[in-house]
This record gives structure tokens, sequence and C-alpha cells, in this order.
């Protein structure tokens, strides 16, 4: 019996392989975990701006910005730290960002698999690798939003991210250097890296070591800067 979309959507999770295999031959599956991605994640963050203590969580804010500023632009901040704002702002930026990053990656993918003259697949194909292999980030708001049915009104979205490698090993204050490199990596991330390295081997034909190299190169860079820039 052929696999369904809705089947993919399980197997990603439990048979990878045979999920990504399956997905190189229906490039409009793609929707499917796009669309479960974007309303869960905003369906959270929403949730969240719109039942957080707005007034003790925009004190938060600018009290990591108290070095920078004077009392008198502290306070102008305060003021734009409204709800509407951030759900606003979630509700626009939050599928943007997502749709963007998946278009890079894709990019990343087209562009390496057509230089380096390994079996070709189409920008679109790449794109519909890199919703489907992302996938498992849903986790994240998912557990976010378990946390925070146990919290109160006056919880950071950051602890919260009960994923994050900061709130699970470093955590690290808000304003330190190195509390948002920390906060962006989580435990979905290296299930999603793992799904990346898998599938590019399935489909480009190369060794899963040359597509750890492939795959990994322009995380070890982003993340190699962001460290330099913040110990410089």
């Amino acid at each position: 019996m052929e696999t369904s979309a809705l089947t993919c959507l399980g197997n990603i999770f439990v048979e990878p392989k045979k999920a990504l295999q399956d997905i190189q031959s229906h490039t409009v599956w793609f929707w499917y975990p796009l669309i479960i991605t974007i309303v869960l994640t905003v369906a959270f963050i929403v949730w969240y701006y719109a039942t957080v203590d707005i007034g003790w969580l925009a004190n938060q804010m600018t009290a990591v910005m108290a070095g920078k500023y004077n009392h008198s632009q502290l306070d102008m901040i305060r003021r734009g730290f409204t709800r509407s704002r951030f759900l606003i702002g979630s509700a626009v930026g939050v599928p943007l960002f997502l749709i963007i990053v998946y278009l890079l990656q894709a990019l990343y993918f087209f562009l390496v698999s057509k230089v380096g003259g390994y079996e070709q697949q189409s920008y679109g194909k790449w794109f519909s690798f890199s919703v489907w292999t992302s996938f498992p980030n849903i986790i994240g708001p998912v557990a976010s939003g378990i946390a925070y049915v146990f919290a109160n009104p006056q919880t950071s979205y950051y602890a919260l991210d009960v994923t994050s490698l900061n709130t699970l090993l470093f955590h690290l204050p808000m304003g330190h250097p190195m509390m948002g490199l920390a906060a962006s990596v989580h435990l979905t991330t290296f299930w999603t890296l793992a799904l990346m390295i898998l599938g590019f081997s399935l489909w480009t034909k190369k060794s899963l070591g040359k597509s750890s190299l492939i795959v990994l190169a322009p995380w070890v860079m982003i993340y190699a800067i962001w460290i330099i820039l913040k110990l410089a």
C-alpha cells in the first residue's frame, strides 16, 4: 500500500529512512509539516504573550538594557513593550522567520548538490526536504506549552523553553553574552541535523561521512562566528 503524507508525519519520527525516501517523490507533501509547525509554534507564542504579566515582562526586558540607556530612554522603551505589539509580532514574524530559514537551507543544499555534481534534486524538493527534516522541532513548542500550564504569568519565555541547552544545562541569565547562543540550541536541533545527514546521503548517494561534513559545515561556521563576535 502506498504511503500517505499523514503516514510520513509519523514515520519521520519512527522510520526516518522510509519517510525521507517517500517524500523525495512527493514534493507537495511539505504543506503538512509546514502548516503543523507554524500553527503549533505560533499558537504557543501567542498564548504566552496573551496571558503573561506584560508589565512584569516589560520590566524584565528593560532591566537587561539598564547599562545601555538612561532612565527616560528605558521608560520609553518599557512603554513600547505592549501586549498587542508582541502578539502581532509573533503572528507575523514567526511564520516569516521559519519560511526564510527553510528557503535558505534549501538553497544551500540545492547549490551544494549542483556544484558538487551530486545526484541533483530541484530547489522545490530541497525546500520540502528542509521542512520535513525540521519537523521534530515541533516538540519544542509542545513541551513549552505543557510547561506553561504549570507555570505562573510571571515566567519568562526562556524558562519555558524546556528543550533548549540553556534551560537544561547552562542556566545563563538574560543579558549574559552567551545566553542567546545557548538558548538557540535545542535537543531537537541534533535530531534535525541527524535527519538532514541521513536524508542528504540518501538523496545524493553520498556517504554518511561526507554528508555530515556538508550538513554541519554552515552550522559550525555560523556558531563559530557568533561565539567570536560575543567574545570580542
